[in-house]
């Protein structure tokens, strides 16, 4: 194998890549657990990435003008977390000991905002090619609003068999392909193994053709995995190419140098074997060293900084009076700031709702979201082919493109999977407000990207509608039932189901003022009526998740519900009122952050001793948290037109009235 350093390549830098892989094999032996072999492999192309190649400041992690690294093969986590040690950030030698260990920096896999210079969480394979798509675009979009003299950086991601082999990759290849995204640099590690053993088995395209197919530029680099220079010389030249996304294809040799486990299935994981590491270690001028740095190591990476720390002290004394930079920075704006401090009717343009009248939430949607574009440079998204059908289409937008990448309005494409992981991309890389949209019931195909937001704290609103058998005629291909319990079940995810205009509002504004994780937001295809009171009620309600429509001072039941079954609770408890029986009404937008309230505040809503009936065009799975008894749809759903559904399956106003005044006469 001709995978020798090059004789140009000083002893020192060779000492450097070595460390890189003690210190992945060392962790990955004291926690019994890991994946040592691609780190070991990987070793010099992030040797060269940290001291060539990368503009970073690792005082300063979140510089914004700093080159974005994502490491989408997460398995390999040893390789970033001993980079970023060498490299002077803050994961300390005893970080490193603690690899995989509970409350450590080092965890399994790469978690943004767990470890500083991790850009995302990469846990399942093809996340990561993703998300650096979205980050790419961000780059290009916010470039243009500020100036690309002020964000004149890349975006890196290292990746590996497995994520080309998971169709995510697919998508957002080929989006990134059509949008000329040539500030994106992907090096493929082709090693030609998986844990099943060679590729052989599996995996015989052509990624090279299959690339170029997708619009990228490709640098078939071979056997150059140990050449520090040629790895080097290789990204230059994908870094000058202006006309699309790079893909580099480096043949490495995964558990190098291992003598017993070099280009094996065994490499992929934990290598533990004391006498082939010793040999492993011996070979790379290491003998009996565990977790050893040695100085020279760590000088020679200070030493390679040196001009990044001068472009980070000049970007920062410009950047410190640019308005646009520091809002772009916080993420905020005075756009949504001004609204908020207003009514609720401020967000709708043409004119405010009137109770009675009847909108879909989708189409409030839209208005909503148009309305806060105007001058929020933050927000920016779009749909999967369905941007005028689910209220992602922002009135005024240009469309994001190669000739335009300041445009706010993207349109993804059929790509629910790649487009959930290229929005957490743009979130967590540019602190952008990125919302997304499609059909309730294809949240299943992003469900993977959804979690990872909810695990890494990405705001992104994730939009979703045609949210119940209101679908119709489609049929039960199409209309969601299980998807509203599956998504609150999800920690960390809040999902809102708005009953009408304002409470779309008050949701979307919740967003984005005071989220700390993504957001749900299931609208409906239907017109719904704009209920009373809610202008004046909805804010503070979404805040509690839940608040009172119809009072009772003494009621004899509670109906409950969410989204378009809300009005169903109002026209019962006006029927109930004929059979005096007292009805107090609540809707409820957010059920997760109701049942997040304390016992007070609950029992303030939910009268204490009182019978409660909830309803809700779905599964009634959760509901038994505050309901007495619940109608829901516990089976898949049919075609016909809407309303000969809604009627099949009991979701009506004279179901509640039969129903409640069942549970009062007990």
């Amino acid at each position: 194998m001709s995978n020798n350093p090059t004789a140009n390549q000083n002893e020192l830098e060779v000492k450097c890549v070595n460390t890189i892989r003690t210190l992945a094999m060392d962790a990955v032996v004291k926690a019994n657990s890991g994946h040592s072999g691609t780190a070991m492999a990987l070793a010099p192309i992030a040797h060269v990435l940290f001291t060539r190649i990368l503009k970073y400041n690792p005082k300063d992690p979140q510089w914004y003008n700093r080159d974005r690294f994502i490491l989408s093969a997460g398995h390999a986590s040893m390789l970033i977390y001993a980079s970023l040690h060498l490299a002077g950030f803050d994961v300390s030698l005893e970080d490193i000991k603690q690899f995989r260990q509970l409350d450590s920096k080092t965890p399994g896999h790469p978690e943004v905002h767990h470890t500083p210079g991790v850009e995302v969480t990469t846990g399942p394979l093809g996340q990561g090619f993703a998300n650096a798509v979205g980050m790419a675009i961000a780059q290009k979009y916010v470039s243009r609003k500020i100036g690309s003299d002020l964000l004149d950086h890349n975006v890196y991601v290292l990746c590996s068999d497995g994520d080309l082999m998971e169709g995510i990759s697919y998508e957002a290849a080929s989006l990134a392909g059509h949008n000329k995204l040539s500030n994106l640099i992907a090096i493929y590690d082709d090693n030609k193994i998986t844990i099943d053993g060679s590729t052989d088995l599996t995996f015989s395209e052509n990624v090279e053709n299959r690339f170029k197919a997708q619009g990228w530029n490709v640098i078939n680099a071979g056997e150059i995995s140990e050449d520090l220079d040629a790895i080097e010389s290789v990204i230059q030249q994908a870094k000058n190419n202006t006309n699309a996304p790079t893909l580099i294809i480096i043949n490495s040799h995964i558990g190098y140098p291992s003598p017993g486990y070099t280009d094996t299935s065994k490499a992929h994981g934990a290598l533990t074997d004391k006498e082939d590491l010793a040999r492993a270690k011996g070979i790379m001028g290491f003998d009996g060293k565990e977790f050893y740095v040695d100085d020279d190591v760590i000088d020679f990476y200070k030493q390679s900084q040196h001009e990044n720390i001068g472009q980070y002290e000049k970007w920062m004394q410009i950047s410190e009076s640019n308005e646009a930079i520091q809002n772009l920075i916080k993420g905020t704006n005075e756009n949504i700031v001004d609204l908020a401090n207003g009514e609720l009717g401020d967000y709708f343009k043409n004119s405010k709702p009137e109770a009675g009248e009847t909108i879909a939430t989708r189409v409030s949607a839209s208005e909503i979201l148009s309305t806060i574009s105007n001058g929020f440079d933050s927000l920016i998204g779009g749909s999967a082919d369905l941007t005028g059908n689910t209220g992602t289409k922002l009135e005024k937008a240009t469309q994001f493109s190669p000739s335009n990448p300041s445009g706010e309005q993207i349109y993804f494409g059929i790509r629910e999977h790649a487009m959930g992981a290229i929005a957490n991309g743009m979130a967590l890389g540019y602190n952008l407000r990125p919302f997304v949209g499609t059909f309730f019931v294809f949240s299943d195909y992003m469900r993977p990207a959804i979690r990872i937001a909810a695990i890494s704290k990405a705001h992104v609103l994730f939009v979703f509608s045609h949210d119940s058998i209101g679908v119709g005629e489609d049929g039960p291909t199409h209309q969601p039932i299980e998807q509203l319990a599956s998504l609150r079940a999800m920690p960390g995810l809040k999902v809102v189901r708005p009953a009408d205009a304002y409470e779309t509002a008050a949701a979307i504004e919740s967003h984005l003022q005071n989220a700390d994780g993504p957001t749900a937001l299931i609208l409906t295809r239907q017109d719904v009526p704009v209920l009373e009171n809610s202008d004046r009620l909805a804010r503070s309600g979404m805040s509690l998740g839940a608040y009172t429509l119809v009072e009772e001072q003494n009621p004899d039941i509670i109906l409950t519900a969410s989204g378009s079954e809300v009005h169903l609770c109002i026209d019962a408890a006006k029927e109930l009122s004929t059979k005096s029986i007292a009805t107090k009404v609540v809707s409820i937008p957010c059920l997760d952050t109701f049942l997040e309230q304390n016992e007070t505040v609950r029992n303030e809503i939910f009268n204490v001793g009182v019978p409660v009936l909830s309803i809700e065009a779905g599964s009634t799975f959760g509901w038994s948290a505050i309901a007495d008894e619940s109608i829901g749809i516990d089976r898949f759903g049919a075609s016909a037109p809407a309303n000969e559904v809604f009627a099949k399956l009991g979701i009506s106003s004279a179901a509640l009235v039969q129903t409640a005044t069942k549970l009062v006469s007990k």
